[in-house]
Protein backbone atom coordinates (compact mmCIF):
# COMPACT_ATOMS: atom_id res chain seq x y z
CA UNK A 1 0.00 0.00 0.00
CA UNK A 2 1.43 3.35 -1.01
CA UNK A 3 2.04 5.74 1.89
CA UNK A 4 -0.65 6.75 4.36
CA UNK A 5 -4.14 8.04 3.77
CA UNK A 6 -3.09 11.69 3.69
CA UNK A 7 -0.77 10.96 0.75
CA UNK A 8 -3.65 9.50 -1.28
CA UNK A 9 -6.06 12.39 -1.91
CA UNK A 10 -8.45 10.21 -3.92
CA UNK A 11 -8.95 8.02 -0.83
CA UNK A 12 -9.37 11.06 1.40
CA UNK A 13 -12.04 12.28 -1.01
CA UNK A 14 -13.74 8.87 -1.01
CA UNK A 15 -14.05 8.83 2.78
CA UNK A 16 -15.17 12.44 3.24
CA UNK A 17 -17.53 12.45 0.25
CA UNK A 18 -19.26 9.29 1.48
CA UNK A 19 -19.68 10.62 5.01
CA UNK A 20 -20.86 14.12 4.23
CA UNK A 21 -22.56 13.27 0.95
CA UNK A 22 -24.81 10.81 2.77
CA UNK A 23 -25.58 13.50 5.34
CA UNK A 24 -26.63 15.84 2.54
CA UNK A 25 -28.74 13.15 0.85
CA UNK A 26 -30.93 12.65 3.91
CA UNK A 27 -30.71 15.94 5.80
CA UNK A 28 -31.77 18.04 2.84
CA UNK A 29 -35.58 18.28 2.64
CA UNK A 30 -37.40 17.16 -0.53
CA UNK A 31 -36.84 19.49 -3.47
CA UNK A 32 -34.38 21.47 -1.33
CA UNK A 33 -31.98 22.05 -4.22
CA UNK A 34 -32.83 24.60 -6.89
CA UNK A 35 -35.08 23.04 -9.55
CA UNK A 36 -34.80 19.61 -7.90
CA UNK A 37 -38.54 19.15 -8.31
CA UNK A 38 -38.27 19.56 -12.08
CA UNK A 39 -35.31 17.15 -12.16
CA UNK A 40 -37.34 14.58 -10.21
CA UNK A 41 -40.23 14.96 -12.66
CA UNK A 42 -37.82 14.51 -15.58
CA UNK A 43 -36.24 11.43 -13.98
CA UNK A 44 -39.68 9.93 -13.38
CA UNK A 45 -40.63 10.61 -17.01
CA UNK A 46 -37.41 8.87 -18.09
CA UNK A 47 -38.30 5.92 -15.86
CA UNK A 48 -41.49 5.52 -17.91
CA UNK A 49 -39.41 5.10 -21.07
CA UNK A 50 -39.76 8.66 -22.38
CA UNK A 51 -36.13 9.27 -23.36
CA UNK A 52 -36.96 11.81 -26.07
CA UNK A 53 -38.64 15.11 -25.07
CA UNK A 54 -42.22 15.16 -26.31
CA UNK A 55 -43.69 18.18 -24.59
CA UNK A 56 -42.88 20.74 -21.90
CA UNK A 57 -45.94 19.48 -20.02
CA UNK A 58 -45.68 15.96 -18.58
CA UNK A 59 -47.91 13.87 -16.37
CA UNK A 60 -46.58 12.76 -12.99
CA UNK A 61 -48.29 11.09 -10.03
CA UNK A 62 -49.95 13.54 -7.67
CA UNK A 63 -48.08 11.85 -4.83
CA UNK A 64 -44.76 13.07 -6.31
CA UNK A 65 -46.12 16.56 -6.90
CA UNK A 66 -47.19 16.72 -3.25
CA UNK A 67 -43.57 16.54 -2.13
CA UNK A 68 -43.28 20.12 -3.33
CA UNK A 69 -45.17 21.06 -0.15
CA UNK A 70 -41.83 20.96 1.65
CA UNK A 71 -40.67 23.94 -0.39
CA UNK A 72 -43.14 26.11 1.51
CA UNK A 73 -41.79 25.06 4.93
CA UNK A 74 -38.95 26.88 6.65
CA UNK A 75 -37.90 23.89 8.75
CA UNK A 76 -37.89 20.18 8.10
CA UNK A 77 -40.97 18.67 9.70
CA UNK A 78 -40.17 15.06 10.58
CA UNK A 79 -43.80 14.22 11.21
CA UNK A 80 -44.54 15.28 7.65
CA UNK A 81 -41.54 13.27 6.38
CA UNK A 82 -42.81 10.16 8.13
CA UNK A 83 -46.29 10.74 6.72
CA UNK A 84 -45.00 11.02 3.14
CA UNK A 85 -42.75 7.99 3.56
CA UNK A 86 -45.93 5.91 3.96
CA UNK A 87 -47.76 7.30 0.95
CA UNK A 88 -48.06 5.01 -2.11
CA UNK A 89 -46.90 6.20 -5.52
CA UNK A 90 -50.25 5.55 -7.22
CA UNK A 91 -49.34 6.21 -10.86
CA UNK A 92 -53.01 6.28 -11.88
CA UNK A 93 -53.67 9.66 -10.25
CA UNK A 94 -51.61 12.16 -12.21
CA UNK A 95 -50.94 15.86 -12.33
CA UNK A 96 -49.67 18.00 -15.23
CA UNK A 97 -46.40 19.82 -14.55
CA UNK A 98 -44.36 22.23 -16.64
CA UNK A 99 -40.67 21.32 -17.00
CA UNK A 100 -39.91 23.78 -19.80
CA UNK A 101 -36.64 24.88 -18.18
CA UNK A 102 -35.14 21.36 -18.43
CA UNK A 103 -37.36 19.56 -20.96
CA UNK A 104 -34.68 19.94 -23.65
CA UNK A 105 -32.04 18.23 -21.48
CA UNK A 106 -30.82 14.92 -22.94
CA UNK A 107 -31.71 11.80 -20.92
CA UNK A 108 -28.11 10.97 -19.93
CA UNK A 109 -28.05 12.77 -16.52
CA UNK A 110 -31.30 11.04 -15.55
CA UNK A 111 -30.65 7.47 -16.66
CA UNK A 112 -29.31 6.28 -13.29
CA UNK A 113 -31.95 7.97 -11.13
CA UNK A 114 -34.65 7.04 -13.66
CA UNK A 115 -33.60 3.38 -13.49
CA UNK A 116 -33.69 3.46 -9.67
CA UNK A 117 -37.15 5.04 -9.77
CA UNK A 118 -38.24 2.31 -12.20
CA UNK A 119 -37.02 -0.41 -9.83
CA UNK A 120 -38.55 1.35 -6.82
CA UNK A 121 -41.88 1.53 -8.58
CA UNK A 122 -41.79 -2.24 -9.08
CA UNK A 123 -41.42 -2.71 -5.33
CA UNK A 124 -44.09 -0.12 -4.49
CA UNK A 125 -41.73 2.37 -2.82
CA UNK A 126 -43.18 5.68 -1.71
CA UNK A 127 -42.35 8.84 -3.73
CA UNK A 128 -40.20 10.05 -0.83
CA UNK A 129 -38.19 6.81 -0.87
CA UNK A 130 -37.75 7.10 -4.64
CA UNK A 131 -36.39 10.60 -4.18
CA UNK A 132 -33.85 9.48 -1.58
CA UNK A 133 -32.74 6.49 -3.67
CA UNK A 134 -32.40 8.74 -6.72
CA UNK A 135 -30.21 11.15 -4.76
CA UNK A 136 -28.16 8.27 -3.42
CA UNK A 137 -27.35 6.78 -6.82
CA UNK A 138 -26.43 10.23 -8.18
CA UNK A 139 -24.07 10.74 -5.23
CA UNK A 140 -22.40 7.35 -5.67
CA UNK A 141 -21.82 7.93 -9.38
CA UNK A 142 -20.39 11.36 -8.59
CA UNK A 143 -18.02 9.92 -5.98
CA UNK A 144 -16.79 7.13 -8.26
CA UNK A 145 -16.11 9.45 -11.21
CA UNK A 146 -14.41 12.15 -9.12
CA UNK A 147 -12.34 9.49 -7.32
CA UNK A 148 -10.79 8.53 -10.65
CA UNK A 149 -10.47 12.19 -11.62
CA UNK A 150 -8.34 12.91 -8.55
CA UNK A 151 -6.38 9.71 -9.07
CA UNK A 152 -5.67 10.47 -12.73
CA UNK A 153 -4.67 14.13 -12.54
CA UNK A 154 -0.90 14.57 -12.24
CA UNK A 155 -1.18 17.99 -10.56
CA UNK A 156 -3.60 19.84 -8.26
CA UNK A 157 -4.91 16.64 -6.66
CA UNK A 158 -5.77 18.40 -3.41
CA UNK A 159 -7.12 21.40 -5.30
CA UNK A 160 -9.56 19.15 -7.14
CA UNK A 161 -10.43 17.48 -3.82
CA UNK A 162 -11.17 20.89 -2.28
CA UNK A 163 -13.39 21.89 -5.22
CA UNK A 164 -15.17 18.51 -5.29
CA UNK A 165 -15.90 18.67 -1.55
CA UNK A 166 -16.93 22.31 -1.53
CA UNK A 167 -20.35 22.56 0.17
CA UNK A 168 -22.22 23.82 -2.92
CA UNK A 169 -20.55 21.13 -5.05
CA UNK A 170 -21.40 18.27 -2.70
CA UNK A 171 -24.85 19.71 -2.13
CA UNK A 172 -25.57 19.54 -5.87
CA UNK A 173 -23.89 16.14 -6.20
CA UNK A 174 -26.15 14.60 -3.56
CA UNK A 175 -29.34 15.75 -5.25
CA UNK A 176 -31.44 14.74 -8.26
CA UNK A 177 -30.03 17.62 -10.28
CA UNK A 178 -28.35 17.00 -13.63
CA UNK A 179 -25.44 19.01 -12.19
CA UNK A 180 -24.37 15.93 -10.20
CA UNK A 181 -23.18 14.05 -13.29
CA UNK A 182 -21.98 17.17 -15.09
CA UNK A 183 -19.73 18.23 -12.22
CA UNK A 184 -18.12 14.79 -12.03
CA UNK A 185 -17.57 14.52 -15.79
CA UNK A 186 -16.12 18.04 -15.96
CA UNK A 187 -13.57 17.23 -13.26
CA UNK A 188 -12.66 13.90 -14.87
CA UNK A 189 -12.30 15.48 -18.33
CA UNK A 190 -9.94 18.15 -17.02
CA UNK A 191 -7.91 15.53 -15.12
CA UNK A 192 -7.67 13.20 -18.09
CA UNK A 193 -6.44 15.89 -20.49
CA UNK A 194 -3.85 17.03 -17.92
CA UNK A 195 -2.75 13.40 -17.67
CA UNK A 196 -2.36 13.14 -21.45
CA UNK A 197 -0.48 16.43 -21.61
CA UNK A 198 1.94 15.89 -18.72
CA UNK A 199 2.31 12.15 -18.14
CA UNK A 200 1.79 10.23 -21.38
CA UNK A 201 4.75 9.95 -23.73
CA UNK A 202 2.60 9.01 -26.71
CA UNK A 203 -1.10 9.38 -27.50
CA UNK A 204 -2.62 6.06 -28.52
CA UNK A 205 -5.93 5.29 -30.20
CA UNK A 206 -7.26 4.18 -26.82
CA UNK A 207 -6.63 7.67 -25.44
CA UNK A 208 -8.50 9.23 -28.34
CA UNK A 209 -11.43 6.87 -27.80
CA UNK A 210 -11.58 7.71 -24.09
CA UNK A 211 -11.42 11.41 -24.94
CA UNK A 212 -14.31 11.01 -27.40
CA UNK A 213 -16.44 9.24 -24.79
CA UNK A 214 -15.65 11.84 -22.13
CA UNK A 215 -16.50 14.79 -24.36
CA UNK A 216 -19.68 13.17 -25.64
CA UNK A 217 -20.98 12.32 -22.16
CA UNK A 218 -19.90 15.71 -20.80
CA UNK A 219 -21.73 17.64 -23.51
CA UNK A 220 -24.83 15.49 -23.16
CA UNK A 221 -24.87 15.99 -19.42
CA UNK A 222 -24.82 19.77 -19.87
CA UNK A 223 -23.92 21.47 -23.12
CA UNK A 224 -22.77 24.74 -21.52
CA UNK A 225 -19.35 23.18 -20.91
CA UNK A 226 -18.74 21.91 -24.44
CA UNK A 227 -15.66 24.12 -24.78
CA UNK A 228 -13.80 21.79 -22.43
CA UNK A 229 -13.17 19.77 -25.59
CA UNK A 230 -10.53 22.38 -26.55
CA UNK A 231 -8.41 21.25 -23.60
CA UNK A 232 -7.25 18.69 -26.11
CA UNK A 233 -4.84 21.35 -27.40
CA UNK A 234 -2.83 21.43 -24.19
CA UNK A 235 -1.44 18.06 -25.33
CA UNK A 236 1.87 18.69 -27.16
CA UNK A 237 1.53 17.84 -30.84
CA UNK A 238 4.77 15.83 -30.67
CA UNK A 239 2.92 13.16 -28.69
CA UNK A 240 0.68 12.32 -31.66
CA UNK A 241 2.62 9.71 -33.63
CA UNK A 242 -0.12 7.85 -35.50
CA UNK A 243 -2.66 10.63 -36.18
CA UNK A 244 -2.06 14.39 -36.11
CA UNK A 245 -3.37 16.42 -33.18
CA UNK A 246 -5.87 18.33 -35.33
CA UNK A 247 -7.25 15.14 -36.87
CA UNK A 248 -7.47 13.56 -33.43
CA UNK A 249 -9.31 16.60 -32.11
CA UNK A 250 -11.84 16.42 -34.95
CA UNK A 251 -12.38 12.72 -34.23
CA UNK A 252 -12.95 13.54 -30.56
CA UNK A 253 -15.16 16.61 -30.95
CA UNK A 254 -17.12 16.37 -34.22
CA UNK A 255 -19.45 13.49 -33.24
CA UNK A 256 -20.45 15.39 -30.10
CA UNK A 257 -20.82 18.70 -31.93
CA UNK A 258 -22.97 17.24 -34.72
CA UNK A 259 -25.12 15.34 -32.24
CA UNK A 260 -25.53 18.47 -30.10
CA UNK A 261 -26.58 20.62 -33.05
CA UNK A 262 -29.06 17.98 -34.17
CA UNK A 263 -30.51 17.67 -30.66
CA UNK A 264 -30.92 21.43 -30.21
CA UNK A 265 -32.45 22.00 -33.64
CA UNK A 266 -34.87 19.13 -33.08
CA UNK A 267 -35.99 20.10 -29.58
CA UNK A 268 -35.36 23.86 -29.39
CA UNK A 269 -39.09 24.50 -29.00
CA UNK A 270 -39.05 22.53 -25.75
CA UNK A 271 -37.12 25.18 -23.79
CA UNK A 272 -38.25 28.32 -22.01
CA UNK A 273 -37.38 29.86 -18.66
CA UNK A 274 -39.67 29.85 -15.63
CA UNK A 275 -40.37 33.53 -16.23
CA UNK A 276 -40.99 33.16 -19.95
CA UNK A 277 -43.69 35.81 -20.25
CA UNK A 278 -41.35 38.43 -18.78
CA UNK A 279 -38.47 37.64 -21.13
CA UNK A 280 -38.20 38.38 -24.83
CA UNK A 281 -35.21 36.58 -26.30
CA UNK A 282 -35.76 38.36 -29.61
CA UNK A 283 -35.62 41.75 -27.88
CA UNK A 284 -32.53 40.79 -25.88
CA UNK A 285 -30.71 39.65 -29.03
CA UNK A 286 -31.70 42.89 -30.78
CA UNK A 287 -30.44 44.82 -27.74
CA UNK A 288 -27.02 43.21 -28.16
CA UNK A 289 -26.81 43.62 -31.93
CA UNK A 290 -28.09 47.20 -32.03
CA UNK A 291 -25.01 48.49 -30.22
CA UNK A 292 -21.83 46.44 -29.69
CA UNK A 293 -21.25 48.21 -26.36
CA UNK A 294 -24.62 47.30 -24.86
CA UNK A 295 -23.75 43.83 -23.66
CA UNK A 296 -20.20 44.60 -22.38
CA UNK A 297 -21.61 47.56 -20.45
CA UNK A 298 -24.34 45.55 -18.79
CA UNK A 299 -21.91 42.67 -18.11
CA UNK A 300 -19.44 44.96 -16.32
CA UNK A 301 -22.26 46.54 -14.33
CA UNK A 302 -23.51 43.07 -13.37
CA UNK A 303 -20.07 41.98 -12.15
CA UNK A 304 -19.64 45.16 -10.09
CA UNK A 305 -23.05 44.84 -8.44
CA UNK A 306 -23.39 41.09 -7.98
CA UNK A 307 -19.88 39.58 -7.83
CA UNK A 308 -20.08 38.97 -4.04
CA UNK A 309 -23.27 36.95 -4.56
CA UNK A 310 -21.47 34.81 -7.14
CA UNK A 311 -18.79 33.97 -4.57
CA UNK A 312 -21.50 33.09 -2.04
CA UNK A 313 -23.43 30.84 -4.41
CA UNK A 314 -20.15 29.34 -5.62
CA UNK A 315 -18.97 28.14 -2.21
CA UNK A 316 -21.91 27.58 0.10
CA UNK A 317 -25.59 28.28 -0.47
CA UNK A 318 -28.36 25.92 0.57
CA UNK A 319 -32.03 25.18 0.86
CA UNK A 320 -33.69 26.68 -2.18
CA UNK A 321 -30.79 29.18 -2.43
CA UNK A 322 -32.08 31.06 0.61
CA UNK A 323 -29.51 30.20 3.28
CA UNK A 324 -25.77 30.49 2.96
CA UNK A 325 -22.63 30.11 5.04
CA UNK A 326 -21.10 33.03 6.92
CA UNK A 327 -19.07 35.24 4.62
CA UNK A 328 -15.85 34.73 6.57
CA UNK A 329 -16.06 30.98 5.89
CA UNK A 330 -16.86 31.54 2.25
CA UNK A 331 -13.93 33.88 1.61
CA UNK A 332 -11.62 31.73 3.75
CA UNK A 333 -12.41 28.76 1.53
CA UNK A 334 -11.60 30.77 -1.59
CA UNK A 335 -8.27 31.82 -0.09
CA UNK A 336 -7.43 28.20 0.78
CA UNK A 337 -8.21 27.17 -2.82
CA UNK A 338 -5.73 29.72 -4.15
CA UNK A 339 -3.05 28.81 -1.58
CA UNK A 340 -3.46 25.10 -2.30
CA UNK A 341 -3.16 25.83 -6.03
CA UNK A 342 0.00 27.88 -5.49
CA UNK A 343 1.75 25.41 -3.18
CA UNK A 344 0.97 22.21 -5.07
CA UNK A 345 4.16 20.16 -4.87
CA UNK A 346 4.43 18.27 -8.15
CA UNK A 347 7.31 17.39 -10.43
CA UNK A 348 5.40 18.37 -13.58
CA UNK A 349 5.72 21.80 -15.15
CA UNK A 350 3.04 23.71 -17.00
CA UNK A 351 4.17 25.81 -19.93
CA UNK A 352 2.64 29.19 -20.72
CA UNK A 353 0.52 27.55 -23.44
CA UNK A 354 -0.68 24.89 -21.01
CA UNK A 355 -1.92 27.66 -18.71
CA UNK A 356 -3.29 30.11 -21.25
CA UNK A 357 -5.49 27.55 -23.04
CA UNK A 358 -7.35 26.53 -19.84
CA UNK A 359 -7.69 30.19 -18.85
CA UNK A 360 -9.10 31.00 -22.30
CA UNK A 361 -11.61 28.14 -22.04
CA UNK A 362 -12.63 29.29 -18.56
CA UNK A 363 -13.10 32.88 -19.75
CA UNK A 364 -15.08 32.07 -22.90
CA UNK A 365 -17.27 29.53 -21.08
CA UNK A 366 -17.96 32.07 -18.33
CA UNK A 367 -18.85 34.69 -20.93
CA UNK A 368 -21.18 32.22 -22.65
CA UNK A 369 -22.95 31.59 -19.33
CA UNK A 370 -23.65 35.31 -18.94
CA UNK A 371 -24.70 35.61 -22.59
CA UNK A 372 -27.08 32.65 -22.38
CA UNK A 373 -28.69 33.92 -19.17
CA UNK A 374 -29.03 37.38 -20.66
CA UNK A 375 -30.79 36.12 -23.79
CA UNK A 376 -33.04 33.50 -22.19
CA UNK A 377 -33.59 34.64 -18.59
CA UNK A 378 -33.18 38.41 -18.22
CA UNK A 379 -36.47 40.38 -18.27
CA UNK A 380 -36.66 43.60 -20.27
CA UNK A 381 -37.36 45.55 -17.08
CA UNK A 382 -34.18 44.16 -15.52
CA UNK A 383 -32.14 45.33 -18.50
CA UNK A 384 -33.32 48.93 -18.46
CA UNK A 385 -34.09 49.56 -14.79
CA UNK A 386 -31.29 47.65 -13.04
CA UNK A 387 -28.89 47.17 -15.97
CA UNK A 388 -27.85 43.70 -14.83
CA UNK A 389 -27.98 40.14 -16.17
CA UNK A 390 -30.41 37.95 -14.25
CA UNK A 391 -30.20 34.25 -13.49
CA UNK A 392 -26.44 33.76 -13.15
CA UNK A 393 -25.35 31.77 -10.09
CA UNK A 394 -21.88 31.04 -8.77
CA UNK A 395 -22.43 27.28 -8.98
CA UNK A 396 -22.39 27.54 -12.78
CA UNK A 397 -18.62 28.13 -12.61
CA UNK A 398 -17.74 25.16 -10.39
CA UNK A 399 -17.20 22.71 -13.31
CA UNK A 400 -14.59 25.01 -14.85
CA UNK A 401 -12.93 26.59 -11.81
CA UNK A 402 -10.08 24.01 -11.84
CA UNK A 403 -9.06 25.60 -15.17
CA UNK A 404 -8.81 29.03 -13.58
CA UNK A 405 -6.83 27.70 -10.61
CA UNK A 406 -4.16 26.33 -12.95
CA UNK A 407 -2.78 29.85 -13.39
CA UNK A 408 -1.53 29.68 -9.77
CA UNK A 409 0.32 26.41 -10.30
CA UNK A 410 4.07 26.92 -9.95
CA UNK A 411 6.26 23.83 -9.86
CA UNK A 412 9.42 25.95 -9.82
CA UNK A 413 8.35 27.49 -6.53
CA UNK A 414 7.72 24.03 -5.10
CA UNK A 415 11.14 22.89 -6.26
CA UNK A 416 12.74 25.97 -4.73
CA UNK A 417 11.05 25.38 -1.40
CA UNK A 418 11.98 21.70 -1.53
CA UNK A 419 15.63 22.61 -2.05
CA UNK A 420 15.71 25.10 0.79
CA UNK A 421 13.98 23.14 3.50
CA UNK A 422 14.74 19.68 2.12
CA UNK A 423 13.68 17.08 4.70
CA UNK A 424 11.04 19.40 6.21
CA UNK A 425 9.01 19.90 3.03
CA UNK A 426 7.04 16.67 3.30
CA UNK A 427 6.13 17.42 6.88
CA UNK A 428 4.94 20.91 6.00
CA UNK A 429 3.05 19.60 2.99
CA UNK A 430 1.22 16.98 5.09
CA UNK A 431 0.38 19.56 7.74
CA UNK A 432 -1.08 21.84 5.10
CA UNK A 433 -3.10 19.02 3.60
CA UNK A 434 -4.34 17.93 7.03
CA UNK A 435 -5.40 21.48 7.82
CA UNK A 436 -7.31 21.63 4.54
CA UNK A 437 -9.09 18.38 5.32
CA UNK A 438 -9.96 19.49 8.86
CA UNK A 439 -11.25 22.76 7.45
CA UNK A 440 -13.45 20.85 5.00
CA UNK A 441 -14.88 18.67 7.77
CA UNK A 442 -15.66 21.66 9.98
CA UNK A 443 -17.00 23.50 6.97
CA UNK A 444 -19.39 20.73 6.05
CA UNK A 445 -20.49 20.24 9.66
CA UNK A 446 -21.40 23.93 9.77
CA UNK A 447 -23.13 23.54 6.42
CA UNK A 448 -25.18 20.62 7.72
CA UNK A 449 -26.13 22.64 10.79
CA UNK A 450 -27.34 25.51 8.63
CA UNK A 451 -29.36 23.22 6.38
CA UNK A 452 -31.00 21.66 9.41
CA UNK A 453 -31.67 24.63 11.66
CA UNK A 454 -31.15 27.95 9.85
CA UNK A 455 -34.33 30.00 9.73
Amino acid sequence: MKGNLIDRPECVFLVLALIFGLIFVFINPPFGVVDEGSHFYKAFDISRGNLIPKDIIIQIPISIRNLDNFSDSEITNFTKLYFYSLQPLNVNETYAVNISNIAIYPPLPYLASGFIIFLGDLFNFSPLSLMYFGRLVNLLIYIIIVYFGIKVTPIHKYVLLLVALMPTTLYQASSLSADSLNLALSFLTISFFLHLALVKDKIHNKDILISLILIFTLIFSKQAYALLAFLFFIIPKEKFKEISRLTSFLIVSLPSLISLIFWNLTFKSKYSSHIGELVSSDYNIHFILSNPLNFPTILINTLIKTFPSYITTFVGIFRWSVYYLPLYLIYSYCIILVIASFLDNSKYELSFREKIIPLFIFSVTSLSVFLFEFITYTPIDCIHRYKIIAGVQGRYFIPIVPLFLLIFYNSKLSNYISTKIKSHINMYKNILQCLCIIFIILYLVVSSYIIYYAI
